[in-house]
């Protein structure tokens, strides 16, 4: 038996990138081995691509090179991109090469990190196209994991369309040079393949960590909701319809908590989450397995747990605690009036000058089991508790871009916490890793389809039927205040209060028109390297889009970006 997993990465990669993926040698390493196709192993590769980060563990034989490897995984490179730029919160670390230019709005067409997404999308298309070659589809069996493996390209099609407008594409694999598609081309190629897949895929997954046609229709749900930033003429009406169909499909929001302990929006993002994202009526639309022993990865389940959290939270499924990202002023008051939450005191920094400081008011200093409750909303897993390291200040109008992970609140919506253990509960489920967490990425669900309902039927007029079905799903499920109006900025806060820390940020406030551009009217902590109460800086319309990295653009010949 040959070293089949090695051959088949070695295979899978010919887009022309040779400087930046792994080991693109078509030979197998041992001359000797037998080279054949083993189509469930390259399918559950494929799948794969979405867990983690290469061959060996969470390290040592990575996919992607140019990068570290625990920073290439694909969930974790879909959240730094979509989310360290926003208004949700701040990061840190400034460890990895190119995070102080996105933190900022700043990047350039040789930051590592826009190039580490680029590169790790081709990667993972690239398998899929080997797939579709070589697998025997006269089967029922290879029937759905053709269709399956198609999904997930366009998937990872669909981030380049909305991270970077026009790309390479090909649907073969093939050393030769590929055609630019222009924004407009990929999204057209997108629209007519996700509508046929909605025929072609199974009606009802085969696993919970497998897709089907709603799949296809969430996504094309989606990518109708952004047509008027893809192409220029909006699609409202097939956003609302396409809505509808996951609405009204098998997949249901998960209303009611299970097992007691914790509200049914938390139990979501906890260690045994399968059991409310999976089944057959689960929220999980496209589930991204987990398991502290079987499927390690630094850019995982670990990524979203640890980076949130200091030495001095409750027991969360890890012994890890990596104090990386923490809230923005911008994000609280989102939740709560900054002025009703905090009182204003002064200290003096090491420079002896003296800043003004938010600090929160008793009510307000809650861990994450307590806050909800304070916020009137299930949604509001945060910190607010100094304790032993979780900061209560708020920082509106003294802080530092560089400042500490105490600047603000904690964000401790992701969990290995199971929903079976009671909250005061010190140690992890027998059997199961003491630092790597089993919490599995719900990275489609339902919820999306009602916020993508609501937004379409207020852009045609319907604000008031919006907040209706808002109200009696979304924040009914929250246990959250009825909305009393919704318009587009309350539409904003919503998607941000249902979705945060789930890797979608950047692409809403691309869509309504407050990341960069004439239109922004917002300001955020470090949105283009201001401070919090700044006034709203003005940052070229160019930072709706990320650039092509500008190694591909010199080998393949490519057409950059305008305005990089």
């Amino acid at each position: 038996m040959n070293k089949l997993s090695k051959y088949l990465l070695v295979l899978g990669v010919a887009l022309g990138l040779s400087a930046c993926v792994h080991n693109l040698d078509v030979t197998p390493n041992d001359p000797n081995s037998i080279q054949y196709f083993d189509q469930d192993g390259v399918f559950s590769k494929i799948y794969a691509t979405l867990a983690t980060t290469g061959q060996k563990g969470p390290d040592g034989d990575r996919d992607v090179e140019g990068i570290d490897e625990g920073v290439s995984a694909f969930v974790r490179m879909i959240f730094e991109l979509q989310e360290f730029p926003t208004d949700e919160g701040w990061w840190i670390w400034d460890g990895d090469a190119g995070l102080p230019d996105l933190r900022v709005i700043s990047w350039t067409s040789v930051n590592p990190l826009v190039s580490g997404i680029y590169y790790r999308l081709y990667f993972d298309i690239s398998l899929c196209n080997h797939f579709l070659e070589k697998a025997d589809v006269s089967t029922e069996k290879g029937q759905a994991q053709a269709a399956e493996v198609r999904f997930i390209r366009a998937l990872n099609y669909y981030y380049l369309l909305d991270m970077f407008g026009s790309v390479p594409f090909t649907t073969k694999v093939s050393s030769e040079a590929k055609p630019q598609y222009t924004r407009q081309q990929l999204y057209s190629w997108l629209e007519t393949e996700l509508k046929e897949l909605e025929t072609v895929l199974p009606a009802q997954r085969l696993s919970d960590y497998r897709v089907d046609k709603v799949a296809a229709q969430l996504l094309l749900a989606r990518l109708y909701l952004n047509a008027e930033v893809y192409t220029g003429t909006a699609q409202w009406a097939e956003a609302e319809r396409y809505a509808d169909l996951v609405i009204n499909s098998q997949y249901k929001l998960h209303m009611t908590s299970t097992a007691g302990n914790y509200s049914a929006y938390q139990e979501l993002f906890m260690g045994d989450n399968h059991l409310y994202i999976g089944g057959n009526n689960g929220e999980g639309i496209l589930n991204i397995y987990q398991d502290g022993i079987m499927t390690q990865c630094w850019g995982g389940a670990r990524f979203m747990c640890c980076a949130f959290r200091d030495q001095g939270y409750n027991y969360f499924g890890s012994s890890d605690t990596w104090s990386c990202f923490r809230t923005s002023p911008e994000f609280i008051a989102k939740w709560v009036d900054l002025d009703e939450a905090s009182m204003d005191t002064t200290y003096l920094n090491d420079k002896g000058k003296t800043v003004k400081r938010h600090i929160a008011k008793p009510a307000y200093r809650q861990d994450e089991f307590h806050m909800p409750a304070v916020m009137n909303d299930d949604r509001a897993i945060l910190c607010g508790w100094k304790g032993n390291g979780a900061a209560d200040t708020l920082e509106m109008n003294g802080t530092m871009n560089n400042g500490t992970f105490y600047d603000c609140w904690s964000v401790l919506k992701w969990t290995g916490r199971y929903s079976i253990q009671a909250q005061d509960a010190p140690t992890n489920i027998a059997g199961h890793s003491n630092d790597w967490p089993d919490t599995d990425i719900p990275f489609l669900r339902v919820a999306e389809a009602y916020l993508t309902k609501a937004e379409a039927m207020g852009r045609q007029g319907n604000w008031g039927t919006a907040k209706d079905l808002l109200n009696t799903t979304i924040r009914a499920r929250a246990n959250a205040k009825p909305l009393e109006t919704l318009d587009e900025d309350v539409m904003l806060d919503e998607w941000c209060r249902e979705f945060y820390c789930e890797g979608r940020r950047r692409m809403d406030l691309v869509r309504f028109g407050q990341f960069a551009g004439p239109t922004a009217t917002r300001h955020w902590e470090g949105r283009g390297g201001a401070k919090s109460g700044a006034k709203v800086v003005s940052l070229d319309a160019k930072y709706n889009i990320f650039p092509l990295p500008q190694s591909d653009v010199i080998v393949q010949g490519l057409k950059q970006a305008e305005g990089y």
